[in-house]
């Protein structure tokens, strides 16, 4: 033990390490904005082709491979997907969501953490210093 240093006993030591449900919720949001987003532009879709907002070479069914029809889950995936009209508008119209989606839902999250974090100094740290700068004059 140093000449200095001072040891001290805490009654109840802190624990350093994340809560488990703030990696819940970052894999729930990672997960769910782009189910929402595919969810919200598939609904928004109609109404957008018929107001006419949608360019007209987003208006296609793509054609898939025949090699690809070999696979059953990957066929009914397909079929799901590719099945659709006007999917590359749709999945146009997802990213924007996720965008947006991904924005709030970060946001939201930024501020809870904050709210319920641990402080950002410890008990050890010193305070941050409190300096004036003063203005420079010739």
């Amino acid at each position: 033990m140093g000449k200095y240093r001072r040891e001290t006993r805490d009654s109840s030591p802190k624990n350093k390490q994340l809560h488990p449900i703030w990696r819940g919720i970052g894999c729930a949001i990672l997960i769910l904005v782009p189910i929402l987003s595919f969810a919200a532009a598939s609904v928004l879709m109609p109404f957008l082709l018929n107001r006419g907002l949608v360019p007209q070479q987003l208006l296609f069914t793509p054609q898939v491979p025949n090699w690809l029809w070999y696979a059953p889950v990957l066929a009914e995936a397909i079929q799901f997907l590719f099945g659709r009209y006007a999917i590359f508008a749709t999945l146009m119209l997802t990213v924007v969501f996720i965008i947006i989606l991904g924005g709030i839902f970060s946001l939201v999250y930024a501020v809870m953490y904050r709210a319920v974090a641990t402080s950002r100094y410890g008990h050890m740290d010193a305070p941050p210093p409190k300096v004036r700068i003063k203005k420079y004059k010739r």
